[in-house]
């Protein structure tokens, strides 16, 4: 069992700075680094991912919030509106900076009138770079632990004030480790165009899936349930949906 420990501040000098939001930044920069580096082996047009990536976390940052406001907590913003612009607070759901992230690649491919016969290879190039940027930036919701579990006995559990439970964010990190060790494998291999999208796609939705039928209820800000499943369950059926849509059709393709 993991003993507690909870670091949701550091201080730099007189100068505090939020865990989670380190971490985020961190794995921001990583996932960046990686596409960019990878853009230029591709010989892909860099400025055009600079312009997708900087769009795609503008994106991300507000849909990450609309969505938890919609889905998580309507009632409790309706009630409290003023609170909706509080962000330092915290209250980004994941699915939303996904969602926001795809509206904002859409918007550039659209406007930059990207062919459509890259758009597999572009898919790859973001979805390599993001899987480790993401990890990165689930470290600091581990360190914070705002998505604790329910109450357990197993050994990779963590000892919380209200008594043994799984870390979410510790068993997604261990449960994306293969995948990204896979990625990594694969990095060189020429699979079919889209391979590295489409698997990522529904190995996550299907992780999700699984990962939130332990997550804890009797808990303050638990998420919000709908006929027994989280938000977040219900946009992973979507997610492997659409995983399997470009699955199948990406590797058509190459046929």
């Amino acid at each position: 069992m993991i003993p507690w420990f909870q670091f949701t501040t550091i201080n730099i000098g007189p100068i505090p700075i939020q865990v989670w939001g380190l971490f985020v930044s961190l794995g921001i920069i990583l996932a960046t680094v990686i596409i960019w580096k990878k853009a230029e082996q591709k010989h892909i047009d860099r400025d055009l991912v600079l312009d997708i990536i900087i769009i795609a976390l503008l994106f991300g940052l507000i849909f990450s919030r609309l969505f938890h406001i919609v889905f998580y907590k309507p009632v409790y913003y309706l009630q409290n509106p003023l609170t909706v612009l509080q962000v330092w607070l915290g209250g980004f759901s994941s699915y939303g900076a996904f969602f926001g992230a795809a509206l904002g690649f859409i918007y550039i491919y659209k406007k930059r009138s990207i062919k459509k016969s890259s758009l597999p290879k572009m898919l790859d190039l973001f979805a390599f770079g993001s899987i480790y940027g993401w990890i990165v930036g689930r470290i600091g919701c581990f360190m914070i632990h705002d998505h604790l579990g329910k109450h357990t006995d197993m050994w990779l559990s963590i000892a919380t004030p209200s008594g043994s439970r799984f870390e979410m964010a510790l068993l997604e990190i261990i449960a994306l480790i293969p995948l990204a060790i896979l990625f990594f494998v694969y990095r060189k291999k020429e699979v079919f165009s889209g391979w590295f999208f489409s698997v990522l796609v529904i190995y996550y939705g299907i992780l999700r899936f699984v990962l939130d039928f332990f997550r804890a209820s009797d808990i303050v800000n638990a998420d919000a349930r709908y006929l027994g499943l989280t938000p977040a369950q219900y946009f992973s059926v979507v997610l492997v949906g659409l995983g399997v849509h470009f699955f199948l059709k990406f590797r058509k393709q190459k046929k």
